[in-house]
């Protein structure tokens, strides 16, 4: 069978079967206008088998009791999913990791440090409560898993970070969040492409850290793949990071002074990983400084190593501007959403207080929050700006350094060059002096009648030796007039 009848066996498969899932129980109209609009894929039907349907189509939305669909976090949908974990595992069918394009042509890459580790905890979930407190995971479809999950799904501004999840767990955590299959694809894919995604119960924001290798110094790149909800926020990546603890420990010095919301969670952890640009770019700063200094007062002998702290350098310069461009378009689409969402809140007329006022003093604290954390985004916004602009002056003076480089060297190949046609119109000149001296000699000295052999005095070899004197002070003299000698 070909991969085209393949695909559209499948798809007519998972059709069949979301069909068979949604026709199992009677359908309200309150139900038709709450599924179309939150993209409910029927009831969970814990008895089917087919991985790859599973996979395709996962029954996000949650019925309970055959009456209404669930729209908060239960840990029912929780024990479901590891109860269908185990069975499907029991029955030797494991669900695939998604491969993005990709890795589909030139196959999948792997990175130092991007190796699973059975030992080390890969989940902490954290509480903004002020008895709140983090819980380390090792394992999320156990017992731990199941209680620190537990402990957060009725509260408010809570926080999973996820390191490196499996299928099993993703798919449970799928199931438990309602995330939308295409967030999921993305994140086992571990697309490296940045963005803001809406969805009906939260927003996907794809965002981008970097490593730095001590022993190469080479740039890793990672993403962070967050996920906004009303209550809380979920995070997953592939590399061990130190943004999240260091985020951590900044709310557990604030959480008792303000009130922590995902949406300020959020801007926290993006705030840090901007952070971590900045000692880098002033170390760029620094040598694109040195080396546009340097390019024109070292001597030969110094510049021996000038081109490859060059290309060292704009290269790493040329990867952080790659990193920071999607960055800011990530920002804007960002500080858009959230200012839609403050002129739906009734903007600044719904902070002030009178006997008029309709709102409650809750939502005045929910509102302040939000304004909060839409000047801090802003606030990242101009850091960034101002980052891309540091590293394109960077990048000129980079490239204004390499060509004063390869100026510099261009002289001293022009006055080698003139050296060495010195020093050959030199040796032409001494060959056009002593090449007829040579002739005579080489002539005269072949077995032949020499002029005044016949003679027995030396008048002959003096007169001789006196006209070469004369010819070679005589060329001597105009070779000094015309400065070849």
């Amino acid at each position: 069978m070909s991969t085209s009848h393949n695909s559209l066996y499948n798809r007519k498969k998972s059709m069949a079967y979301s069909f068979h899932s949604q026709s199992s129980f009677k359908e309200t109209p309150s139900m038709r206008q709450r599924k179309e609009r939150h993209y409910s894929a029927g009831e969970d039907d814990l008895t089917d088998s087919n991985v790859e349907t599973d996979v395709l189509y996962p029954q996000y939305g949650y019925q309970d009791d055959k009456t209404t669909i669930t729209h908060s976090p239960s840990i029912d949908v929780f024990d479901n999913g590891m109860a269908e974990m185990k069975r499907k595992m029991s029955n030797g069918s494991r669900l695939s990791r998604t491969m993005s394009k990709q890795s589909l042509l030139y196959g999948e890459h792997v990175q130092n440090g991007d190796v699973f580790l059975s030992e080390t905890v890969r989940y902490y979930v954290y509480s903004s409560q002020e008895n709140g407190n983090t819980v380390p995971i090792q394992h999320l479809l156990s017992t731990d898993g199941r209680h620190g999950l537990e402990t957060i799904l009725e509260t408010t501004g809570w926080w999973v970070d996820c390191l490196s999840p499996t299928d099993e767990e993703m798919h449970v955590l799928a199931k438990l969040f309602r995330i939308h299959p295409l967030t999921v694809e993305d994140i086992l894919a571990k697309e490296p492409v940045e963005k803001i995604e809406l969805f009906p119960n939260y927003t996907f924001v794809s965002f981008r850290s970097f490593d730095i290798d001590q022993e190469t110094n080479q740039i890793w790149p990672y993403n962070f793949y967050n996920l906004i909800f009303k209550n809380g926020l979920l995070t997953f990546h592939f590399k061990p990071s130190p943004h999240p603890s260091r985020v951590r420990h900044r709310l557990d010095q604030i959480k008792h002074h303000m009130l922590i919301v995902p949406d300020w969670i959020h801007y926290a952890l993006i705030d840090d990983i901007t952070d971590a640009f900045a000692p880098i770019i002033t170390q760029i700063e620094m040598e694109s400084v040195s080396i546009d200094e340097l390019s024109l007062v070292l001597h030969k002998s110094e510049r021996s190593d000038m081109l490859k702290r060059i290309s060292r350098c704009r290269k790493r310069a040329t990867q952080l501007s790659r990193l920071l461009a999607a960055k800011v378009d990530v920002m804007k689409s960002l500080m858009k959403r959230y200012e839609e969402k403050w002129q739906r809140a009734g903007g600044y007329g719904a902070l002030i207080q009178d006997e008029y006022s309709t709102t409650s003093p809750d939502e005045v604290i929910a509102l302040k929050t939000l304004n909060e954390v839409l000047l801090y985004l802003g606030d990242i916004q101009d850091h960034l700006v101002t980052m891309m602009q540091n590293m394109s002056h960077y990048n000129r003076i980079l490239s204004r350094a390499h060509t004063n480089y390869l100026a510099q060297v261009n002289v001293d190949l022009s006055m080698t060059y003139r050296t060495t046609n010195m020093v050959m119109n030199r040796l032409t000149f001494l060959g056009t002096i002593f090449i007829p001296i040579i002739f005579i000699a080489t002539l005269w000295g072949m077995n032949v009648k020499v002029p005044g052999k016949d003679y027995l005095n030396t008048s002959w070899f003096f007169w001789i030796l006196i006209g070469m004197f004369a010819y070679c002070t005589l060329l001597t003299y105009f070779g000094k007039k015309w400065r070849v000698l």
